[in-house]
């Protein structure tokens, strides 16, 4: 017997009848099952789309219940304090500048992320360096490219400029050659 035979024997659907009333037994657990399912579906895109984390109102509404809590929590917060989950994340970065990720150096866009996250927190740059940071020396002189391409990358960020000082790259330095050889002119032959 093969797949078409078993296909080919599983009983007809029941005729529907147009004038029947859509509330028969049969069309309540049709319909039901098809609601479930459409629930389920709904649900399953919810979890996906929000990180599993819950929906995206029930984020928002956790990130607001922190706020207010830091900021009317009463007197026990410090200034310049961190939050455990705060603590948690600087102490983390620090440690991935310090030895990479997974054994693996981190990339210079890492590296300048983690190290801009530390600065928004309250480190130092000197700070970054004492722990131990190694960070690979970057030569731009030979080429136009590579400096083309950290002036885009830190107007695509928008990085805090000192945090480029830790690839050895003065960005404000840059920043001057490169609107310096803009603005001048460069002579055209004309053909005769």
């Amino acid at each position: 017997m093969s797949l078409f035979d078993a296909q080919s024997e599983a009983p007809p659907a029941p005729p529907r009848d147009d004038d029947a009333p859509a509330d028969t037994p049969g069309n309540i657990a049709i319909r039901s099952q098809a609601d479930r399912r459409t629930e389920a579906e709904v649900v399953k895109v919810a979890r996906k789309s929000s990180g599993g984390r819950g929906s995206a109102e029930a984020i928002e509404k956790r990130r607001v219940a922190r706020q207010l809590n830091t900021l009317f929590g009463g007197g026990n917060s410090q200034p310049g304090k961190l939050d455990g989950r705060t603590e948690k994340r600087r102490q983390r970065l620090m440690k991935e500048l310090k030895e990479g990720k997974a054994g693996q150096p981190l990339k210079p866009i890492e590296l300048i992320a983690h190290a801009h996250e530390l600065l928004e927190m309250g480190e130092t740059l000197s700070t970054i360096r004492k722990n131990g940071v190694k960070t690979p020396k970057l030569d731009l002189g030979d080429s136009d490219e590579k400096v083309q391409t950290v002036l885009r990358a830190q107007e695509a960020y928008g990085f805090r400029p000192e945090v480029w000082k830790l690839l050895g790259i003065d960005l404000a330095e840059l920043t001057a050659e490169s609107t310096a050889a803009k603005a001048s002119p460069r002579r055209r032959r004309r053909s005769s």
